[in-house]
């Protein structure tokens, strides 16, 4: 097993493995234009400072995989570097589950995130996830709050 951050010569199998996770626990009413909008977001924001992937390979297949998008706001008390990183799709093929790649993908890129600056990391979790997520010491934020537009 190998890992390394994709590009955009990756693109095609990362977002067959995006939608897999999406829908593993969602019901899409609308899949290919989810699958269009998420393969034009990629085009646009991979390989930029706004977005990286990172990737566990078996055999040159995409096993595994999460994304972190990077965005700035105002500098904090608590995130003086004003940097998050919003961590997305952690998600591992089932036949490969239970071997600590989750663990290792998030940790990888927790550690990526803080070397583009990013001073807090952000996620939202599925159930499976959740476990993994506090072991890693995520802590769910208070006085937040979100609304569609």
């Amino acid at each position: 097993m190998s890992r390394r951050e994709l590009g955009k010569k990756d693109l095609e199998a990362f977002l067959a493995l995006r939608m897999e996770f999406l829908l593993s626990y969602n019901e899409i009413p609308e899949e290919g234009k989810l699958r269009e909008d998420t393969r034009a977001y990629l085009e646009r924001y991979l390989e930029t400072e706004e977005l990286f992937v990172l990737g566990m390979e078996d055999g040159g297949e995409l096993i595994a995989a999460c994304m972190v998008c990077l965005y700035d706001t105002s500098p904090a008390v608590d995130n003086p570097t004003g940097r998050y990183g919003e961590l997305r799709n952690v998600y591992t093929k089932p036949p490969y589950r239970g071997q600590g790649i989750a663990r290792e993908l998030v940790l990888w890129s927790m550690e990526e995130a803080k070397r583009r600056g990013a001073g807090k990391m952000r996620l939202h979790y599925t159930e499976d996830g959740l476990p993994l997520y506090r072991k890693l010491g995520f802590l769910p934020e208070e006085k937040y709050m979100e609304k569609d537009l």
